[in-house]
């Protein structure tokens, strides 16, 4: 092997980077956990605040995605964020875990024949 330090530094480096995304993919599936299930009211200011204001929508119009009832509810807000959140922490998860397993698997690898 010619640059054994660059491919340590590979190794680790890549291994940190899955771990470091596995970590925070993990520490939102808990938050998300806690706001639903223990701390029920902590996402009560984005039901009132930082939901935009329902405009009718004509009903002979292709763009309506979203019934306006649905736009209505205040728990349609908290369920579109929360879904949004639960995607981006799975997605860190599935990719972060795959990384860092690998890289951590060669790193074992390479200590035992170093050993040996």
């Amino acid at each position: 092997m010619k640059n054994p330090i660059i491919r340590t530094i590979y190794l680790y480096l890549f291994a940190l980077i899955g771990l470091g995304m596995l970590v925070i993919g993990m520490s939102m599936i808990i938050n998300l956990g806690l706001k639903t299930w223990i701390f029920t009211k902590a996402d009560m200011q984005e039901t009132y605040y930082s939901r935009p204001v329902p405009v009718e929508i004509d009903k002979k119009s292709e763009l309506e995605v979203v019934d306006v009832k649905e736009l209505k509810d205040p728990n349609f807000y908290v369920q579109r964020n929360r879904q949004r959140q639960a995607s981006t922490a799975i997605s860190l998860i599935l990719v972060g875990l795959p990384l860092w397993l690998f890289h951590w698997f060669i790193i074992k690898r390479d200590l035992r024949k170093r050993e040996d």
